[in-house]
Order: structure tokens, then C-alpha cells, then sequence
């Protein structure tokens, strides 16, 4: 009952706010009308000024981003899609950018690319948002690569040394570790002072659970935020997940933490 009031109270405090902030005026807003649905893509018409990675909100509650433009119709990958998506639903661009909360919460948190909680517990209703597309930071106001960050692993450590502020790619067929070296390095990143950001991208649910579990066996989820997007989910979200990913390290980063982000895998994500 507690949680319930809670709830209700909140959203009256919402409205209160919204309706303090209403100003009377004509407002115009584009309508388009969904053609066609099928494998995560929609396809609308009526949508003019739709722009590249625009994202759109459907009168079911769905909502896709902006990938294709033709003639008279916009492609869009779909992000959440209900049941009641169909051939006729309108739609409308919602003029806000693609964005992930973030903040010292999502330590020990399992989310998907659009920052919903994945591990049945609650997020705070106000965090800050980052944006998933940003400028990258001028050659200038970026620091040499001057000290190393361990991965526990000591033929890395000591023959080829990573870097803090160096990207490395794991190389290798199926089966021969590349994940095990990426886990190891995120374990043995505890009392550190690094925050870590693991991203399955399309892995089976089997995969994404034992990672987890090794995770937390280890004492590892305590400086991580697990970002996933199943093989079984919407490929706009599998499209997102690395973004999201850095937006939220991006977010430590901004703060003066080093971060350490892996992405498994971005074969996936390329196909």
C-alpha cells in the first residue's frame, strides 16, 4: 500500500507541475499513420520533417527511431513495441533526443539501452539523461596515454600493456577466452576506483545470466552497470546498446572517474 501512495502521490505532483507550467497556445504537430510493421521496423507516411534518428512515439505506447527516409515514407527500427502495433496506428516525432539516465544508482544495476530496469528493482523517477550521440572531445582536451589499466592477467599486463584512455580489441574464434579476459578485467578493476560498463549485445539469456552471476560471485557488480540487449529483443535496441553503454561511462568520465567499458560482442552489432 505504501508503494502504491507513494505512486500516487508522485503523479499528482507530475500533473501539479505540468499544469503550473501550461501556457495557452496554438499548437501544430505532425500525424503520421503506420503502413506496415514486420521484424522491427515500421514504415510510416505523413511524417515530412521526420529527420535521420528522430525518434517517434506511437498512440499505443510503442516508440522507434528515425533510420531510412523515402519519397513518402520514413523507416523506423522499433525500440518498444506492444501487441496493438498495427497497420493504421498514427505516430508523431517527439522532438527529444535518444537518451540514457544515468548516475551513481546504476552501479550494481542491470538495464536495457533505454535505461529500464532489467532486475526487477526500481530506478529513482528524476536522474539526469545523457544523450547517446555526442561530439567526441577535441584532440586538445584529451591527456596522453600514460598509465596503464591492469587486467589481472599477467602476460597482458606485462608484454602489451592497456592503456587508460585506449581502446583494445579482443580478436578470436568462438570458444578460445575473449570474454573471459573481458570479465577478468572488470573483476579485477574492484577498489580501483574504476566503474566499469558491461554490454551484451545479442548474447542468449543463458549468457547474459552466467556473466551476471560471475559478476556478482566476484564482487565485481558493486563498480559495474550491465547494459543488455538479448538476442531475443528488438534490433533497434541491439543497434543502441554500445551507445548507451558509453553514454553512461561518458557520464563518470565528465566527473573525473576512470572508466572501463567492454562491448560483447560489436561483430554483432555491425551485422
Amino acid at each position: 500500500m505504501l508503494n502504491t501512495d507513494l505512486k500516487d502521490a508522485e503523479l499528482v505532483s507530475r500533473q501539479v507541475d505540468w499544469l503550473q507550467n501550461y501556457r495557452p497556445a496554438i499548437r501544430i504537430k505532425e500525424q503520421g499513420k503506420v503502413v506496415s510493421v514486420g521484424d522491427g521496423i515500421a514504415w510510416i507516411s505523413g511524417l515530412p520533417t521526420a529527420a535521420i534518428d528522430d525518434t517517434l512515439a506511437f498512440e499505443d505506447g510503442s516508440q522507434a527511431m528515425v533510420f531510412d527516409l523515402t519519397e513518402n515514407l520514413v523507416g523506423a527500427v522499433l525500440l518498444h513495441q506492444t501487441d496493438q502495433l498495427t497497420a493504421g496506428t498514427t505516430a508523431h516525432t517527439t522532438g527529444k533526443p535518444l537518451s540514457v539516465p544515468v548516475s551513481d544508482i546504476l552501479l550494481g544495476r542491470v538495464i536495457d539501452p533505454q535505461g529500464v530496469p532489467l532486475d526487477d528493482q526500481p530506478l529513482p523517477a528524476r536522474l539526469p539523461w545523457q544523450r547517446l550521440e555526442q561530439n567526441s572531445p577535441t584532440i586538445m582536451a584529451r591527456d596522453f596515454v600514460h598509465k596503464p589499466i591492469y587486467t589481472g592477467i599477467k602476460i597482458i599486463d606485462t608484454l602489451i600493456p592497456v592503456g587508460k584512455g585506449q581502446r583494445q580489441l579482443l580478436i578470436g574464434d568462438e570458444g578460445l577466452g575473449r570474454s573471459s579476459i573481458a570479465i577478468d578485467t572488470v573483476i579485477n578493476q574492484k577498489d580501483k576506483n574504476v566503474r566499469c560498463v558491461y554490454v551484451l549485445i545479442g548474447q542468449k539469456r543463458s549468457k547474459v545470466v552466467n556473466i551476471i552471476n560471475t559478476l556478482r560471485e566476484y564482487d565485481a557488480l558493486e563498480h559495474t552497470t550491465v547494459v543488455v540487449a538479448e538476442a531475443s529483443g528488438l534490433p533497434g535496441l541491439q543497434h543502441l546498446a554500445p551507445f548507451a553503454g558509453c553514454a553512461i561511462a561518458e557520464f563518470w568520465m565528465q566527473q573525473g572517474h576512470d572508466t572501463l567499458v567492454v562491448y560483447d560482442d560489436l561483430t554483432t552489432h555491425a551485422n
